[in-house]
């Protein structure tokens, strides 16, 4: 009776073991297909000849958009998150090719990052993000004010709101959660000055990680 038992629990245990290992080939099986990876895409806006707005400072926007998203890069890594970059220098990297390497990657989320500027207004200042307005969900749209409302209570920056936006290749070519963040504006003295130190774009990236957690939980 007791060698029974013993055969019958071994035989469970190896049952278990075999059901778990085909629903961990399945779960990675069914992510493949539908794209339910777990990996951020990070785009630092603008690069190389395209050097985006150019600040009121003299500061370049391709410049603090990278340094920014590679803080943000780090972060994200330390906190174990699968994170890729579309540039890690300062090269040009066409839009389109920036929403395929998402797609193809099968990102979760993909967060551009960028800076505002508005011509011969040197006032305006805040933080705001973009996103496209997809009529089947609401995913853009939830992304765009969770990671908004972090940045505004990590930085203190003053609230430009969530846009809407059709007409952004990033936005409108990414076929996963997708917004651009606009840090602050490089039109405004101050802001333009608070974007380059180190200090503020911490706290950026304190704001986007923790908008994004909240998002992803």
């Amino acid at each position: 009776m007791k060698f029974k038992r013993l055969r019958f629990l071994l035989l469970l245990i190896l049952l278990v073991f075999i059901v778990l290992q085909i629903f961990h080939r399945s779960s990675s099986l069914i992510g493949r297909i539908f794209g339910t990876s777990n990996i951020i895409v990070i785009d630092p806006g603008h690069g190389g000849y395209d050097p985006g707005t150019i600040g009121i400072n003299g500061s370049y926007e391709k410049d603090i958009n990278l340094d920014i998203s590679k803080k943000l890069y780090e972060r994200l890594k330390s906190m174990d998150y699968k994170v890729l970059l579309t540039r890690n220098v300062d090269e040009y990297v066409d839009n389109r090719d920036r929403a395929r390497f998402a797609n193809r990657k099968r990102a979760r989320v993909f967060i551009s990052i960028h800076c505002n500027s508005i011509e011969d207004n040197s006032n305006t200042n805040g933080a705001q993000v973009l996103y496209f307005p997809n009529r089947e969900s609401n995913a853009n749209e939830t992304l765009a004010q969770m990671i908004l409302d972090q940045l505004l209570i990590s930085t203190g920056a003053n609230n430009k709101g969530i846009v809407e936006r059709e007409d952004l290749i990033v936005l409108n070519q990414t076929k996963m959660p997708a917004i651009i963040v606009e840090c602050g504006f490089l039109s405004n003295g101050n802001e333009a000055n608070l974007l380059t130190e180190d200090e503020y774009q911490n706290k950026i990236v304190d704001g986007i990680v923790e908008g994004l957690r909240c998002y992803i939980k």
